[in-house]
């Protein structure tokens, strides 16, 4: 980041207030459309366009020399880049994790608030820091020192200068004061508001760093040729060395912030009539000669001791703090899950794909007993936290020492989440003993069972305050009162469940969400149909999703916002076929943030998640449970190619007693020496198979399909994926040789 004068570009005459221009007109739309705000959350926020006008643009790329006002990276080298607004336009993410709706919306067109920058900086997104996936980028977070000296609304300029942002100003900030560069190419800083604005805008992220990192050793290699060649006096080389430094000093080159700095050290480290003669008198190094002089390592040791309080937090102690902490540490995502011992898992380790803009989804299938709930059950006592663990088991009975697999001395689950440097771990011995490792209750944590019933008369809600997950583990446990928390709930809380259950339910957004008379129900042409008198379906939708809300907007505020796990089993119980298809899809627009980790026997709802968002668990030999490798995409396929694909397993879509017979068939073919009874049956059904379903037109095709069979059957036996690639080579071997023999017979003289 590097100081840029805002003055330097004038501003756009499209921007121009005052001339009953465009500028006059949106503003005032924006306006009555706020006005109404209060009484319709339901509406969501105005949608400002003129702030991306052409000429809007071009006056930006001249500002910030084509560069983004917060890294300094080319913008052609990360894409067309954002307008930024550097106070939010829709809404703001403040200190304390609360969400302000309309901050800042009078400021879209505002010159002043416009900034370019990457991708990367302005949108929320996943990044690698220092080895870790963090959630990093502006979007709504726009944190002061004290929230109390927020600005109200529609706050001139005078009044908004008493806020004291967290977020470092190019503008308006003296920024070489508050970040340090190092010749490895990440930045540090020894005050919070160089910590706030590096965490932020993720900063230090891998690509970000290797790019620095290439400028910074381009930097030496110069200096180290410019103090050998200086000591023999004037000469063209020193005069073109010098020249590329200076470039690089240059305010619109790359990075020229870091430049300066390490320029600058290496000018008061150098003896006299060296390099500090030769660059002394530029002036890009005065303003960064100061900063030149602090301590790396002390910078490091700071944004260190930063990182660490970050994750020193626990939910379990309920405190406003804690939720604070909770919200400015970013990412809490499941990353991977190991399995020992536990039930009918032997081992098993799953690991989560990356889920880009999104959160991640993992979606579990598998046979009856093939520990898909295991694996459910498994997280959540993993990450919990010991108070609540010791309440569920206690509170539902839950006998941990039968979780153990049989004949083994422990019982151990790790959960490595996003973000964090070591795993959650618990292991459970058969004496009782339970260890655990790991810091836990770190990310809000809701889980529900297969049989999700609607709440009775006088039924309470347990849980805690981050976390609920008794439905998970009793089926009895019933889902929230959905109309009575909805009739409890504050305006903004129902407004934003409004939005979610209507977009839930593919209700347009204009039937509004209404609580009239003691019943909450949706209102149409003046008549209100209460939710309570909706199908059975409908309202365990419609629990479900106020049951997660319920935990999650006291802390975040919009669902938006809303981070923590989901863990479902049996995802589509309850839903009609035509939810099944839009679920995933749904929770991911109501919830984009939240992780889920759910299971289902259902090819329905696996639309909406993409490739690697699917994994099978299958049994395997002598009772072990394995996970199937190889899937194929998911993405594109129909519902019915799922059904018949490694997803579920199935050979057809036919009778059951055709798949009774492809299942002794291939059992059959298991066998490495089938004897001549063997054989005698594999031929009857085989000609039964084929009475059905014809397999194959002529010799070749059936002896081919017989080797494919063959293998499939016998896949299961396979121990790793290297054995596997053998087994595969050997049946494209096979197939090779009945494809040639057919071709040769083929050609054979008459």
């Amino acid at each position: 980041m590097i100081r840029v004068d805002r003055n330097a570009v004038p501003m756009p005459k499209i921007l121009e207030r005052g001339r009953r221009g465009p500028a006059d007109r949106e503003f005032e739309r924006a306006l009555a459309h706020y006005r109404e705000y209060e009484l319709n959350r339901q509406r969501g926020g105005f949608a400002f366009t003129l702030y991306r006008h052409r000429s809007v643009r071009t006056a930006l790329e001249a500002l910030f020399r084509g560069k983004c006002a917060y890294c300094e990276s080319p913008i052609s080298a990360s894409g067309l880049g954002d307008i930024d607004q550097f106070r939010p336009k829709a809404g703001v993410l403040a200190t304390d994790g609360s969400h302000l709706p309309l901050h800042y919306w009078w400021l879209a067109n505002e010159w002043a608030n416009l900034y370019l920058a990457c991708q990367q900086c302005n949108r929320v997104s996943r990044s690698e820091v220092d080895g870790v996936s963090v959630r990093s980028g502006k979007g709504g977070r726009f944190p002061l020192e004290d929230e109390a000296l927020r600005a109200p609304l529609l706050a001139s300029g005078d009044v908004l200068a008493l806020e004291r942002p967290l977020l470092l100003d190019p503008c308006s900030d003296r920024v070489d004061s508050h970040l340090v560069f190092a010749s490895d190419g990440t930045v540090s800083s020894n005050d919070p508001r160089g910590i706030a604005t590096i965490e932020i805008c993720g900063l230090n992220r891998a690509a970000l760093v290797e790019a620095r990192r290439t400028l910074a050793h381009l930097i030496e290699r110069q200096l180290v040729m410019l103090s050998s060649f200086a000591t023999v006096g004037p000469s063209p080389l020193v005069d073109e060395i010098t020249k590329a430094l200076r470039d690089m000093m240059d305010a619109g080159a790359p990075y020229a912030s870091m430049c300066r700095q390490l320029i600058g050290s290496a000018a008061l480290r150098a003896d006299a009539g060296v390099l500090r003669s030769l660059l002394a008198d530029d002036a890009n190094l005065s303003a960064s000669v100061l900063l030149s002089q602090y301590d790396v390592d002390a910078a490091l040791a700071t944004m260190r001791g930063f990182r660490t309080a970050r994750e020193n937090y626990s939910l379990e102690a309920g405190t406003p703090e804690a939720f604070t902490a909770y919200v400015q540490a970013g990412d809490r995502l499941v990353e991977s899950i190991s399995l020992r011992n536990l039930r009918g898992i032997a081992r098993l380790d799953l690991d989560i794909v990356d889920g880009g803009g999104r959160a991640p989804w993992l979606m579990l299938l598998g046979e009856n007993g093939a520990g898909k709930s295991t694996v459910l059950h498994a997280v959540a006592l993993a990450l919990v936290g010991e108070g609540y663990r010791a309440r569920l088991t206690e509170a539902l009975r839950i006998d941990l020492i039968a979780m153990i697999r049989a004949g083994a001395p422990y019982g151990e689950v790790r959960v490595r989440l996003r973000g964090s440097t070591e795993s959650r771990i618990v292991r459970i011995y058969r004496s009782g003993l339970i260890q655990t490792r790991g810091r836990a209750a770190q990310l809000m944590l809701l889980g529900y069972g297969s049989t999700r019933l609607l709440p009775r008369s006088g039924d309470g809600i347990a849980g805690a305050g981050y976390a609920r997950l008794e439905n998970l583990f009793d089926p009895f446990t019933p889902l929230v009162d959905a109309p009575r928390w909805l009739l409890e709930a504050d305006d903004a809380a129902f407004d934003y469940a409004a939005i979610a259950i209507k977009r839930a339910l593919s209700v347009a957004t204009e039937r509004p969400l209404v609580r009239e008379n003691g019943e909450v129900g949706i209102l149409e042409r003046g008549t209100l149909t209460p939710l309570n008198r909706l199908s059975d379906g409908y309202q365990t939708v419609i629990a479900l999703i106020i049951d997660i809300l319920s935990v999650v907007l006291p802390a975040w505020k919009t669902p938006e916002l809303a981070q923590g796990l989901v863990l479902i089993d049996e995802v589509g119980n309850h839903l009609h076929p035509s939810w099944k298809l839009r679920f995933t899809e749904s929770m991911r627009t109501i919830l984009p943030s939240m992780q889920v980790i759910a299971t289902t026997h259902d090819p329905l709802c696996l639309r909406g998640l993409r490739n690697g968002e699917v994994m099978v668990l299958r049994n395997g030999p002598r009772g072990t449970i394995t996970l199937a490798a190889d899937l194929p995409p998911i993405e594109g396929m129909r519902v019915d190619q799922i059904l018949v694909s490694e997803h579920f397993g199935l050979d057809s879509t036919l009778d059951p007693s055709v798949q009774a017979d492809y299942d002794r068939y291939r059992r059959l073919l298991r066998k490495r020496a089938p004897t001549a009874r063997d054989q005698a049956a594999m031929e009857r059904l085989r000609a039964a198979i084929n009475h059905t379903q014809l397999v194959g037109n002529t010799e070749r095709e059936r002896r081919m399909l017989e080797a494919i069979d063959r293998f499939i059957a016998r896949r299961v036996d396979a121990t790793d994926r290297a054995n596997l690639a053998a087994r595969e080579a050997d049946l494209n071997d096979e197939l090779a040789a009945i494809w040639a023999e057919g071709l040769v017979q083929s050609e054979a003289p008459l």
